[in-house]
């Protein structure tokens, strides 16, 4: 799998563990979660990010009201 964690933190709350992976599509973040997800130990929401400038193109497309 060409993914990476980026990012790991131990967090209070709802969630015990936040990671953050960087992967080149969709289809590969799901198959490194499942992966991880599978052995049972762990439970995952997953959750895509969009950097700021994709998120601006988004709300640029959107139809005027």
């Amino acid at each position: 799998m060409d993914s990476a964690v980026d990012e790991f933190y131990l967090t209070f709350g709802e969630y015990d563990a936040v990671a953050v992976i960087e992967a080149p599509d969709d289809e590969t973040a799901a198959q490194l979660v499942l992966t991880v997800s599978r052995a049972g130990a762990i439970s995952s929401e997953t959750l895509k990010a969009f950097p700021e400038d994709e998120y601006r193109e988004v709300i640029e497309g959107l139809p005027e009201q």
